[in-house]
């Protein structure tokens, strides 16, 4: 398991934000992101707000990976961190028909673009979400004083950076995407 402490921000302006990051830290790579949800069928994880487990496969070019997320929260309910579960898997396309076998339903597909970069104690990723947008997630790649802390040292970050965003997300891309849509079918 690793636990994962981020914050993440809408940003209008990628290039710019782009062109702070290589300023700052060392861009390392990018990559095009499939990641398939699945709930079971007497638990619509999607049904639950905010949203506080996920289960994802996630199409990747040097590593397709299955994941179980479990969110942990503050007692005001405020995301903290993220307990994560994941393993590559060599075909995740029999991972899919398993799921599908023992009853999961597929409930949504989320595709970006990722763009990752090395900034110290932090990874940074710029993602470009198809029907959701542009975004900068800031991830501690270390405690830097309990989750409290972390988590703060993340936003200062941000500010450090002087970007412009729009706000900080309060969910993950999967229930943005989710909320869309079913405010789409109405």
């Amino acid at each position: 398991m690793n636990q994962e402490v981020e914050v993440q921000v809408i940003i209008k302006k990628p290039v710019e934000v782009e062109r702070t990051l290589r300023k700052v830290g060392c861009y390392i790579k990018t990559r095009k992101q499939v990641d398939k949800y699945f709930v079971p069928p007497h638990n619509n994880f999607f049904s639950e707000n905010p949203i506080n487990e996920y289960l994802r496969i996630r199409y990747e070019k040097g590593g397709d990976h299955l994941s179980y997320s479990l969110v942990r929260r503050d007692k005001n309910g405020q995301k903290m961190s993220t307990d994560e579960y994941e393993t590559l898997v060599e075909d995740p396309k029999i991972v899919e028909e398993i799921f599908t076998k023992v009853g999961l339903i597929h409930k949504l597909t989320v595709t970006k673009t990722r763009k990752y970069f090395n900034c110290g104690d932090f990874e940074v990723t710029l993602d470009q979400v198809n029907q959701l947008g542009d975004f900068m997630e800031v991830e501690a790649k270390k405690d830097l004083g309990g989750i409290k802390k972390t988590k703060q040292a993340c936003w200062d970050f941000i500010k450090k950076l002087g970007v412009e965003y729009e706000f900080r997300t309060v969910m993950g891309y999967a229930r943005m995407l989710y909320r869309k849509l079913q405010n789409n079918k109405q």
